[in-house]
């Protein structure tokens, strides 16, 4: 982490008499220490570590800076931002292109484009809103993580390194125009702002963590106080006795954090004062020498040496642990490969002190201001066009490969390839390709009206995509999931030809299910609250139908597919209401990811097919049930499997865009065999 930065600015400046903080250069290879080994063994867990350097980087900074700024010359920010610039970049840089070059080496293709976006987020310090935008998940390290995922932190603490010393300079000169203090100035304003994101912060953390936790205005409040601290720590007396204690309780609270708060979950909410607390301690009770503060602990050997590889180790061992997983294909790490990843990290870390940070301070005693800035600005803009550039062309591929998928095509038929006589030129190259697989949704999710997966209060409103068809002859709403509406472009299809509105009301990861506690198998808050809300609102729309997904089929094991109570339940609700049901099987599900397995297997496609009896039953579980008047079953399994197998590629078109869901492509071929089977199950539609 960038602790280093503001530490050395405030050694090395001559006009201040404030000491320098040892136990902050322990405390940093602590709180390192507890981040990578909390990624590594933890599952999951968040240390409080990170909170740790949030803190104390802007402490350090905010010490640096307003001393500067108050001295009659003023703060030259060209120094400012190229010292800066020089310290972080270049070890960035190192490590940003080790991941260009193991995605581009090693990776699948299906890999290449997010990771590329991501490596110009990280380049450009703005990689918390690319996951925010993306992903919206910091959780245990997978096969399926982001190898840049740890770049949010160090994006926060970038737009603050930058944003604060330009505050800070204004608020000087209002300060001086005023004549008040500047000081008091600066602490009022850093007040304020650290409330205010306090109070967005928990408020944020209750309704939609995942975007709270790495948001940079709900972060702000833990940089507020450590600026707040830096303005106020010369003014406050403590005893030394006391001070002691206030460092050992601050260790203390650091080093138990995460084995008692998951901060994953419920940071940046007031759990995250936990960690905020003991650094702040630890601060105010630096120095004590009577009884011994914890001095002596914190400028152990060993944490001083993990102190001055902080930064590259926090760069190196996250990358390191998602293409080990990738690479491996684990979803979990061991005690040995964990070990292994941590040996590796150290490694790397210390050669990138010896080959980037050590000759790059040495180029800081020779250059400075615009000389030295044009260093990293050269190396950020090489970077950025590293991963920029393979962007941009991956974009322009996927939309052309996106846009050739959706016109009718004779070699491209799809479903249809399954029926009887069907004729299919399997030279033909299939569509669409593995790469634009993932994009492949269909086309209302681009309306922003289906409302989000995520389990939080903020995702529970009922969006309702209207239909644009006048005077339709049946209107027919489309809810439960993602698996019912991977069906939208097959059953618009129909729609079209009947001047049939479909109406969606859905909720993504969320079955049309009874919501009491006693049926429900969702096990997701968010969902139960959305349903009490959407079955009312879509009885209160009396369509002529409801189209939902009837079966859940299992990713491995036979047997497994079935009939949720819950959803039963729901249907009776219908039928009484006098609303029919069209329930539709569900599609087969894999362990894989079809498309990655595809692009990594593309001579032997075999390799990413699976047996029927594994994912789907013998027979649909609707026809063993008792199902309400009111409701109908489809079952296209045959337009995806032959009797023995589901194969990813059928009439030349890639059937799913991950594990489970259908591409948008594959939907449309299945059109027809919708239709007939409506007309034979659901005549009165016709």
């Amino acid at each position: 982490m960038p602790l280093n930065t503001a530490r050395q600015d405030s050694q090395r400046d001559s006009t201040t008499a404030r000491p320098r903080i040892m136990e902050i250069e322990g405390l940093r290879g602590i709180a390192l220490s507890l981040v990578v080994l909390f990624h590594l063994f933890g599952n999951g867990r968040v240390s409080g570590g990170v909170d740790v350097f949030l803190v104390i980087s802007a402490f350090l900074l905010s010490r640096s800076i307003l001393r500067k700024a108050v001295r009659p010359e003023g703060a030259r920010l060209v120094d400012h931002f190229s010292g800066l610039a020089a310290r972080l970049v270049p070890s960035d840089a190192f490590v940003l292109t080790f991941v260009i070059e193991v995605t581009f080496l090693l990776l699948p293709s299906t890999s290449h484009r997010q990771n590329f976006q991501e490596v110009l987020a990280s380049a450009l310090y703005f990689e918390n809103w690319e996951l925010i935008s993306s992903q919206l998940a910091y959780g245990a390290a997978g096969p399926d993580a982001s190898p840049l995922q740890h770049f949010w932190s160090l994006s926060v603490q970038g737009q603050f390194f930058i944003a604060w010393p330009i505050i800070i300079i204004g608020v000087v000169w209002v300060a001086r125009r005023v004549r008040v203090s500047a000081a008091c100035l600066s602490f009022a304003l850093a007040g304020m702002m650290t409330v205010f994101s306090a109070g967005y912060a928990f408020w944020l953390t209750s309704v939609d963590q995942p975007v709270a936790y790495l948001s940079t205005f709900a972060r702000f409040w833990e940089l507020g106080i450590g600026v707040l601290l830096g303005i106020v720590l010369p003014m406050i007396k403590i005893p030394d006795a006391l001070r002691a204690v206030l460092a050992w309780i601050g260790l203390g609270l650091i080093t138990t954090c995460g084995f008692f708060v998951d901060g994953g979950q419920l940071f940046p909410g007031p759990w995250t004062l936990w960690p905020v607390i003991g650094t702040v301690l630890v601060i105010l009770g630096a120095g004590a020498s009577s009884p011994p503060g914890p001095a002596l602990v914190l400028d152990h050997p060993a944490l001083r040496f993990f102190a001055r590889i902080s930064y590259p180790l926090y760069l190196w061992h996250w990358p390191l642990l998602v293409f080990y997983l990738q690479i491996r294909d684990q979803q979990t790490i061991g005690w040995r490969g964990a070990a292994l990843v941590f040996a590796v990290s150290v490694f790397l870390s210390w050669l990138t002190v010896l080959a980037v940070e050590m000759p790059v301070a040495r180029l800081r005693t020779r250059f400075s201001g615009l000389r030295l800035l044009t260093l990293p600005l050269a190396v950020t803009v090489v970077i950025s066009c590293a991963a920029g550039g393979p962007v941009a062309v991956l974009n322009a591929e996927r939309g052309a490969q996106l846009e050739a998928a959706s016109k009718p095509s004779k070699d491209h038929v799809g479903a249809l390839a399954l029926s009887d006589g069907a004729q299919v030129l399997s030279e033909k190259p299939f569509v669409p390709a593995a790469e634009a697989a993932d994009a492949d949704l269909p086309a209302l999710y681009e309306v922003g009206c289906v409302q989000n997966w995520r389990d939080d209060l903020a995702n529970t409103d009922v969006l309702i995509c209207e239909s644009d068809v006048r005077r339709p002859s049946r209107t027919i709403v489309m809810s439960g999931g993602s698996h019912t509406l991977h069906w939208y472009p097959a059953l618009a299809a129909v729609a079209a030809q009947e001047n049939w509105a479909i109406v969606v009301v859905d909720k993504d990861g969320c079955r049309l299910a009874d919501p009491s506690p006693a049926l429900s198998e969702e096990g997701n808050e968010s969902c139960r609250i959305w349903n009490e809300r959407a079955i009312p609102t879509i009885i209160g729309l009396a369509p002529d139908a409801v189209f939902t997904v009837g079966t859940l089929t299992a990713g491995d094991g036979a047997g497994d597919e079935r009939v949720l109570p819950a959803q039963l339940a729901t249907w009776d609700d219908f039928t009484t209401a006098g609303i029919p049901v069209i329930a539709v099987r569900d599609t087969p599900r894999f362990t894989f990811d079809v498309p990655e397995c595809v692009a990594e297997n593309i001579d032997d496609l075999s390799r990413c097919g699976a047996e029927r009896n594994t994912t789907l039953s013998k027979e649909s579980p609707l026809a063993s049930v008792e199902l309400p008047d009111s409701v109908v079953e489809v079952d296209l399994t045959e337009g995806f499997c032959t009797p023995a197998r589901c194969d990813p590629i059928v009439g030349n078109v890639l059937a799913y865009r991950d594990d489970d869901h259908m591409t948008a492509t594959y939907s449309r071929t299945l059109a027809p065999a919708l239709r007939e089977a409506l007309k034979r199950e659901a005549d009165w539609l016709f």
